[in-house]
């Protein structure tokens, strides 16, 4: 499966510095090892193509999910190398959010379909089992300026936008129909949104003051609601702060992950609880208990238990990644979990039902993935078996 697109999902979150990313992950206690939870490997069946969608040969990660088994993914334009076209203006390439459900129906997400709104880039997006919610920046009207861009050699010319932008939530029911645009005040800048089946949403971002993280309610129609209070030492880290932030607004990257009617708010790569926030604002800090030096780096979105993607830098500089199953009472690792196949963990889109859903996208063609999960045996142990018989 081609992964020409993972950097692009770093492009679109805020650079780390070193000093996080050597942070070690979470243990059982100070100075003790958790025990080590059973391996198990996942191997898939292919389904037939979905039909009604077509495949670019790069996406934007992480996969999102819904609690009926339904995979979102960006699927992200691209001019051909032969084409003969000039390429893109700088910046990222747009892209086109599609959802594909359990019985490979497939459905299109398309914002330049938003009446009214003239979007200049999508921020983020979030799928709930009512809803599909985008956060842009946009304005509401059109003041067209012509800018130059030189990319190798090739002068491209393109029209910009020079109204006055805001960020807006659009709303689009699952069958990929429009339903209605709210303008979002500047309480604090926004990167990250997600909303609550009640309607009401949960945004993340910062100050731009102090650079310090904030996580925060908003009201349906946008307005604030509420900061949430987030126990001391378990808040979002901002990685620049004090005089370096008028020149930089790093935050380490977070995502928002449904869970359940609750919201996992994930800090990825350094030492950092998920927080598990309710409908209701209460913030409830998961520690997972990781072996020494692993960190969380992704969460996969799953109808029961937690599901997450941990990393381990070793001496190459390369991490291993592997997916532990947990509790979500109290983090304990309940499996390990290798993909076959040469998969990676960031292949996995969802857990529902007790399967693991993924999907290959090559030929223009998007086909699902069903993969169920098997006791792993060890070389060592099954060398160990056969020199008994």
């Amino acid at each position: 499966m081609p992964r020409s697109a993972f950097g692009l999902a770093v492009l679109l979150l805020a650079a780390l510095s070193a000093a996080a990313l050597g942070q070690a992950g979470s243990t059982a206690a100070s100075g003790s090892q958790p025990a080590e939870a059973p391996l198990y490997r996942v191997s898939f069946v292919r389904g037939d193509a979905v039909s009604g969608i077509s495949a670019s040969p790069a996406i934007k990660l992480p996969f999102q999910c819904t609690s009926d088994g339904t995979i979102f993914v960006s699927f992200v334009s691209t001019v051909p190398a032969d084409s003969g076209l000039p390429p893109p203006p700088p910046g990222l390439p747009p892209m086109l959010l599609t959802s594909v459900s359990p019985a490979g129906l497939g459905k299109t997400f398309r914002l330049d379909q938003v009446p009214e709104l003239y979007i200049s880039s999508e921020e983020d997006h979030f799928a709930s089992d009512s809803d599909v919610i985008f956060l842009v920046r946009a304005s509401r009207e059109n003041k067209p300026v012509k800018r130059t861009y030189t990319v190798g050699s090739y002068h491209v010319e393109s029209a910009e936008n020079a109204a006055e932008q805001h960020l807006y939530i659009v709303t689009f029911s699952r069958e990929g129909e429009y339903r209605r645009t709210i303008e979002i005040g500047d309480a604090f800048r926004i990167l990250q949104i997600a909303v609550f089946p009640s309607g009401t949403f949960l945004a993340f971002g910062y100050d731009a003051k102090d650079h310090s993280p904030k996580l925060a309610m908003l009201k349906e129609d946008g307005a604030l609601l509420k900061f949430l209070e987030i126990p001391k030492g378990d808040a979002p880290e901002s990685i620049i702060s004090g005089a370096d932030a008028p020149r930089a607004h790093a935050i380490a990257p977070t995502e928002l992950v449904p869970e359940g009617r609750s919201i996992l708010v994930v800090q990825k790569d350094i030492t950092f609880p998920l927080l598990e926030v309710s409908e209701g604002g209460a913030v409830r800090a998961i520690h997972p208990k990781l072996p020494r030096g692993e960190q969380i780096e992704a969460a996969i979105p799953a109808d029961q238990n937690l599901y997450v993607i941990a990393g381990q830098e070793t001496g190459t500089g390369r991490s291993e990644e592997i997916i532990y199953e947990m509790s979500p009472g109290d983090g304990t690792a309940l499996r390990r979990l290798l993909l076959s196949d040469g998969r990676t963990p960031s292949d996995l889109a969802c857990v529902h039902d007790g399967k693991f859903l993924s999907m290959d996208y090559r030929d223009g063609k998007v086909v699902p993935l069903i993969g169920s999960a098997e006791p792993a045996i060890r070389e060592d142990q099954q060398k160990g078996g056969q020199s008994q018989r």
